[in-house]
């Protein structure tokens, strides 16, 4: 068996990192849970199955050992990015590649995820 230098070990998250990253996620989980629900029309049933497969991802991307670790504010840009991505993945495959008869939300699908969720973010800031 070969035996890595302590340095070159992947480097595991500290339980402190896990709980910070499940007080991100806590603190954004009713503003992700709106933006599926109004902004992306997801019924109760996909927007509650949406947040759940989020948690595991985003849990799973703090983790993510070797290399510097994200800061938590990009990481909760990360998750507010992969929100938007869900919710129009979602909704776009629901469509079938026709439109929706609901304007605001052909609007939306028509934006980017990244550019929402930057928009998302700056909402966010002007709260605090």
């Amino acid at each position: 068996m070969i035996q890595f230098p302590e340095s070159e070990r992947v480097q595991r998250t500290s339980p402190v990192r896990d709980e910070e990253a499940r007080e991100a996620f806590a603190r954004l989980q009713e503003f992700i849970h709106s933006t599926l629900s109004t902004y992306y029309r997801l019924n109760a049933e996909e927007t509650a199955g949406a947040v759940e497969d989020l948690l595991v991802w985003f849990l799973r991307l703090a983790r993510r050992g070797g290399g510097p670790q994200m800061p938590l504010k990009a990481l909760r840009l990360t998750l507010l990015s992969a929100a938007c991505e869900y919710g129009r993945s979602l909704q776009m495959w629901k469509l079938a590649g026709q439109p929706s008869p609901d304007e605001a939300l052909n609007r939306v699908l028509s934006r980017e995820p990244e550019e929402l969720a930057l928009d998302l973010q700056s909402h966010l800031d002007e709260e605090r």
